[in-house]
């Protein structure tokens, strides 16, 4: 099991709306094929400029090969939606990591 995170750094004039497009658009369409699971977003509690905000979306997904599938046939044009809609109010930086036993 692996956890695929995208720390977003969101400018403060679109951060509503970025927000309500990952909740109404983002989210259903990445869960929709059922590779991705268990949504978590959370606004990251580190100071910034003044100017921006900065969360995290994260899901569970079964392995690196599942994940490469669903970028390809799903990700990619999500991604290009949001580059489009927040031009470069918005930018993210993406993290694979491999769940650990404790």
């Amino acid at each position: 099991m692996i956890i695929y995170n995208t720390t977003y750094n969101s400018d403060n004039s679109v951060a509503v709306a970025f927000i309500k497009w990952l909740r109404t658009r983002f989210i259903p369409q990445a869960i929709q094929s059922g590779d991705l699971k268990e949504p978590r977003l959370a606004h990251l509690m580190v100071e910034n400029d003044g100017k921006s905000n900065s969360f995290s979306l994260q899901f569970t997904v079964e392995n690196v090969d599942t994940l490469e599938k669903w970028y390809k046939e799903y990700g990619a044009e999500l991604i290009r939606e949001m580059e489009c809609s927040f031009n470069q109010k918005v930018v993210g930086f993406t993290t694979i990591m491999t769940v650990m036993d404790i």
